[in-house]
């Protein structure tokens, strides 16, 4: 019996060891770390660092390009661009070299389209037509001397009738003339405007009306209580329909200064039109300075007063299209058509050589310039 109990607290003892045991290593076991399988760990180290470049991606992401990309956006590249490519190029303007030292050839178009869509115009003037205006006086008879650089001689007058004809030279009214300057109308691509100072009806009717079929035009004093019988005899000879009468101020007399009254300016230009529009059933167009006295002023009165042509006293050269040659007095009054320049009839002869050589320079300037001029007119013009 008693070998039964030991050998049963032997069993018991056994048991229980064997129990202890199994707790310890569960504990043991569940206190060690989790140890990954090795197919995991070899895996690991070429996925990793992909993954901080992901995570690194949206910090460096085109937050600073998407910033600078507006500054070079085809917006500011284009603005330059379309300002160079439609600017008008510079076209060279016609300049004689003959012109005297001082003398400018003036421009009164109010644009480059303008001038080009008349200069290439249908039925327009040619290029290089040019205007000679003179200035007459008197025209001295023998015995006489001429004491007057403004007179000549009658065989001074023949020969530049005869040297004006055999060099083509032909003869145009004021109206023509205006005409021409404003719109490019074809006149005598050889023109003269020939002025007759004052009231000069015998020297008008025994001088330029048997000269070829020339008309004349006469600068005339419009003062109705002076030299009234000369109204008969201008009139009739208007009647051959030779005749062009402009004015030369009412009294023909005020030689206008910078210190003449406004009134007394108005009065001498203005006063005139009337009188002559009353003898002539025309109203006149140009105003002939007496004296060749102006200002700029005076010019602007006789714009207000309808005048719309106005002559000096001052030999500066021929007339062109858009082309007046002026010296520095002119160009003060800004209004070339209000000063034109005449040339002196006691060296027409030169001026009418002038001329033609003005003339030759501006057909060569066209031919040279003719198919710049007409691309700027087919390229910044509009045809509305």
């Amino acid at each position: 019996m008693l070998a039964n109990r030991k050998a049963l607290k032997s069993i018991f003892v056994r048991i229980s060891l064997i129990g202890l045991l199994s707790v310890l290593a569960f504990l043991f076991s569940a206190c060690q770390p989790e140890v990954l399988p090795p197919q995991l760990v070899s895996d690991t180290p070429t996925a990793s660092p992909a993954r901080p470049t992901q995570t690194l991606t949206p910090s460096q992401t085109p937050t600073t390009t998407s910033t600078i990309t507006p500054s070079v956006t085809p917006t500011a590249s284009n603005t330059p661009t379309a300002t160079v490519t439609d600017t008008p190029i510079t076209l060279a303007q016609f300049s004689s070299p003959g012109l005297r030292a001082g003398i400018q050839p003036e421009t009164y178009l109010a644009g480059t389209c303008e001038y080009l869509r008349l200069r290439w115009g249908k039925s327009k003037a040619e290029p290089g037509t040019v205007v000679v205006p003179v200035m007459f006086h008197s025209i001295v008879q023998p015995p006489s001397k001429v004491t007057d650089p403004k007179d000549i001689t009658v065989e001074e007058f023949q020969s530049f009738v005869y040297y004006a004809n055999s060099l083509g030279f032909e003869t145009i009214t004021t109206q023509e003339l205006l005409n021409f300057l404003l719109y490019n109308d074809p006149i005598p691509p050889r023109s003269m405007i020939l002025i007759v100072d004052d009231r000069r009806p015998g020297l008008i009717y025994e001088h330029f009306m048997p000269v070829l079929d020339w008309t004349v035009t006469a600068a005339y004093i419009a003062d109705p209580n002076n030299l009234n019988w000369a109204w008969d005899w201008m009139e009739r000879i208007y009647e051959s329909g030779r005749l062009d009468v402009q004015s030369h101020g009412y009294t023909g007399q005020l030689y206008i200064l910078s210190d003449t009254p406004l009134e007394k300016i108005q009065q001498e230009i203005w006063d005139s039109t009337a009188v002559l529009e009353e003898h002539f059933g025309t109203r006149p167009i140009a105003f002939i300075w007496p004296g060749g006295n102006f200002t700029p002023l005076s010019a602007q009165v006789a714009r207000e007063g309808g005048y719309q042509l106005g002559f000096t006293a001052y030999s500066r050269g021929p007339l062109l299209f858009n082309w007046i040659p002026l010296g520095e007095e002119e160009q003060l009054v800004n209004d070339p058509l209000m000063v034109l320049p005449r040339a002196w009839s006691n060296s027409v002869n030169y001026n009418l050589d002038e001329a033609i050589r003005v003339s030759e320079q501006a057909v060569a300037f066209a031919e040279a310039n003719a198919e710049a001029e007409k691309a700027w007119l087919h390229k910044y013009c509009s045809e509305n």
